[in-house]
Order: C-alpha cells, then structure tokens, then sequence
C-alpha cells in the first residue's frame, strides 16, 4: 500500500489542529455568553454586563462577539435607562459586526434610542428611519416585524394615530403567527384606546388572547379589556366602579400622614406614611416596609427599588442618598437645597421630576440626581401623575383644577374646575391608567371622576357614606394595570378596593 506523503500528513495534522483550537476558541465565549445571560434572567445585571464586556475585550473575533454587543445595548436602553452608553454599543455593533445576525436588532435598537430622546418631528424621523432600513438590509429577518412594531410606536408616542395603525397592521398581516404580531394588536388597541375609538379597541385586544393564551401579552390584553368594558359599556348602565368587599392594610396599623398609593409593576400596593412606605404583595398581606422618617414622596425607581423623598434628598435602600439642588441664583453662593418635595414621578428615559414647592416650581433631574433644568413654573401642587406617554398631571391647588403636560414640559390642556356633567370641589389625587384614562379622587364631593382623550368625563363615583366602602375622607388614589382603584381612607385607616 502506497504511503501518504508527508506533507499531506502535516497538512491533515495543521488543520485537525486548525479545527479544534476553533472549536475551543469558540467554545469559550459560548459558555462566557451563556453565563451573561443566565445572570440577566437572575437581574444579576453587573455580573452579566461583565460576561459580555469579557466576551468584546478578549474574543472580538467570535460568533459570540456581536451578541454581546447587543445584549449590553439592550441592557443600557431597558434597564440602566443610559441612552449614551447604549447608543455607544450600537455604533459599535454597527460598526464592526455590520452582516451579523445582531445587526438588524442593533437597527431597532437605535431606532428606539432616537425615540427615547425626544418627540421632536426629526427625532421621529430618525426613529422611523432606522426601523425602515431592517427590512431593506434584512429582509425576511426575524428582527423586521420587530422594527415594524416599534415604527407603530415611534409614531403613537407623538399621537400620529392612524400612521401608526397602518404600521401595525403591516406586522400583523404579514407575521400573524409572530409574538411581533401580538404586540402590534396589543398596540393598537393603546392607539384606538388614545385616539377615542375605545369600542374598536376591545375587539382589537381581544384578538391577542386568542392569538398566545398563555403570554404576558394576553394577561397585559385582558387588563385591557377591563378598563374599557368598565368605562364603556358597564359605566352607561350603572356604575363603572363598586366596592369589592376587600382593603388592604390593618386599621390598627395607625397609617398617619399619608403622602400617597402606588401600585408598581410588580403589581405590589405601595402605602407612604410618616414611618415608611408599607409594601403590601398582590394578595394585600403586609410583605415588608421600607423605614423612614416623614417622608414626603416615593416612587419605584428603574429597577422596581423604592425610593422616597426626605430632608433634602432621595433615598434608596442600601444605596447612598441623592441631595437635590438647584443651581445658586447669585454668583459665588452654594447650591440651593430643596427642602420641601411632596412629589416626584419619574419619566420613561429615567428622568425624575420634583416638586419644589416654596419655589412653585417642577423641576427635572436625571437618575443620579444632576440637575438638569426646570420642566414648568407657577404652578402651586403637590400631586403629579405620569403617563405612558410621559404626559405630567399636576393638581393646580390654587385653580383647583387639573393641568396637562407634554414631555418636555409644553401645557397640553387643563381639567378646569367646572365642565360638562362635573364640578371639582377639592381634588387631592391623580393618577393615570394603562391607556392614559385620567383619575381624580376629589376630597370634598366624595368622588373619583374619571376623564378619557380630549379630558372628556368619562364616568365618576362616589358610595353613600353609610355603606361599606365609602370614602368620606380620602386621602390617596391609585390605580394597577387593570384600573382596579386603590383609595386611602383617613376614616377608615385602610386602602378600599374597588373594581
């Protein structure tokens, strides 16, 4: 038998070699890249922004490369609120991994990035743009019905109602069978809900709980479909709300001074105090309580961590405190302290908006509490709300009447003290729902009135103060995902429930 050559031998054994020296470089960042994400599902976010920093500093060249990239980006945009630093790893992404099975995801990507910036008609364009180049450079990727789907969006957001439809529509005509397409019903059902077609919403949401069951989509649709059978075809019948035979909280617990009730997205019922913040689970039981002393406002900051307000700062569990204040007014002369805080929302970009009451002022500051600017002026309150849109409510206690805000500070409309079917006597509380619906709880007539698009009265209640449940001194309004109402009796010293 005739003998191989050798340098065919040594040619076979360098490629052997070739082979598993890239099966193992491969192999590496593969796991590196399994670990990030298995410490993204466990909200361990330091430890996995680690693992895919690892996987771009020492392994640029692997197929796992890209995927960090992105994983970082989607990070930064989602959870760390950073437009910045996610805006820096797409570029990169872009940049460098330009044909990879992440690129067409780091379009959409960035596309978000520019509608998180601003609602301005170039940012939307920008957005838009960005979305539209995945199809062109990607088509039949599985990252195009996303960009579709956030195309409707960018366009909702500034309330370019039926352009967003006709997007949506696309996504659902084309990728029926796509979770892509269950969101874009999802959407449009907000975008009808916003645009005041609230009855050709409900078959609309409907479609998605019949599309994926057993989907945070469908639990997300059914809530939906609450609020608008509540406001839209129970409310004409009878009365939108009723007394669920059920609070939340122990009397004897003796809540003084409540500053608010929030109900955060982990579906937890938030009650401020001069003690502390009571965090009640989805059952009503009492799971835990945050210890402070007189505060004066809190929220649920990016991360579902609760952060109040209190003797000039904001403070957060475990991390140290924030001091607000306002640039000097004079030269040489130190920063202003703002002392005196009763609210605070924070802002789909991670923004948290301030109260300054003894300067009449709202104020905006970013997460690690910088100053950034004055978001409105004259205006004496005490209660902001905050919607999906990033539209501001603020009780205006000297009108006692109710004004709107856009993003940036721009009024949108005011709920004044006397309209059709209404009158506001002395309003304590806002809130908004899922769908941008507006909740007044109104001390003085006993009441929640809740406003619709264009501040239309939608529907209002009230209970006899001699059956269960009334609310003859309410204090604080809140209101979870499916407008299930959640109001703070000083006489009954408990939150009611009533759905």
């Amino acid at each position: 038998m005739k003998q191989p050559s050798p340098v065919l031998v040594a040619v076979a054994l360098l490629l052997t070699t070739i082979g598993v020296a890239t099966q193992s470089n491969e192999d590496l960042p593969r796991r590196q890249y399994e670990s990030g994400l298995a410490f993204l599902k466990g909200q361990r976010y330091a430890e996995a922004m680690k693992d895919f920093q690892a996987i771009i500093d020492s392994f640029p060249k692997s197929q796992a490369a890209d995927n960090a990239l992105l994983q970082i980006a989607l990070y930064q945009i989602d959870i760390a609120k950073d437009l910045g630093a996610a805006q820096a790893a797409v570029d990169q992404l872009l940049k460098i991994y330009p044909d990879t099975d992440s690129a067409p995801m780091g379009y959409v990507v960035g596309g978000r990035i520019a509608m998180a910036k601003g609602r301005s008609a170039a940012d939307v364009d920008a957005a838009v743009a960005s979305f539209e180049r995945v199809e062109r450079l990607f088509p039949g990727n599985d990252a195009v019905p996303a960009a579709g789907y956030y195309a409707g969006e960018a366009l909702r957001l500034v309330r370019r109602h039926e352009d967003a439809l006709v997007r949506y529509r696309r996504v659902t005509a084309a990728y029926p069978s796509s979770p892509w397409a269950a969101r874009a019903n999802l959407a449009a059902g907000y975008c009808l809900a916003q645009a005041d077609r609230a009855t050709a919403a409900l078959p609309e949401v409907q479609r998605v709980r019949q599309m994926m069951p057993a989907s945070a989509e469908a639990e997300a649709a059914l809530n939906i479909n609450s609020i608008l059978y509540r406001l839209h075809v129970r409310a004409p019948k009878g009365s939108a709300y009723a007394f669920s035979g059920r609070f939340i909280g122990d009397e004897r617990a003796n809540f003084n001074d409540v500053i608010g009730v929030r109900v955060d997205p982990l579906n937890r019922v938030l009650l401020g105090h001069n003690k502390g913040i009571a965090v009640f689970d989805q059952k009503g039981a009492l799971a835990s309580s945050v210890a402070a002393q007189d505060p004066s406002a809190f929220f649920s900051d990016e991360v579902n961590r609760i952060v109040f307000v209190g003797k000039g700062a904001l403070h957060t569990e475990q991390v140290s405190s924030m001091p607000i204040t306002t640039p000097p007014t004079e030269p040489n002369r130190p920063p202003k302290v703002v002392d005196e805080m009763p609210s605070v929302v924070m802002t789909s970009t991670g923004q948290r908006l301030i109260v300054n009451k003894k300067a009449k002022t709202v104020i905006r500051y970013d997460a690690a509490g910088r100053y950034i600017g004055p978001f409105t002026t004259a205006i004496n309150t005490e209660r902001l709300a905050i919607n999906v849109l990033d539209d501001v409510a603020m009780i205006d206690k000297d009108a006692k009447a109710v004004t709107i805000l856009d993003r940036a500070g721009t009024p949108l409309s005011k709920i004044i003290t006397k309209g059709a079917n209404y009158q506001l006597d002395e309003p304590v509380d806002v809130a908004f729902d899922r769908l941008g619906y507006l909740y007044v709880l109104d001390r003085g007539k006993k009441s929640v009135f809740v406003f619709g698009p264009r501040n239309r009265l939608i529907t209002s209640f009230t209970i006899d103060e001699k059956s269960p449940g009334a609310f003859t001194r309410a204090r604080a309004l809140g209101v979870d995902a499916a407008g299930r109402l959640y109001i703070f009796d000083e006489k009954a010293k408990r939150i009611g429930v009533y759905q």
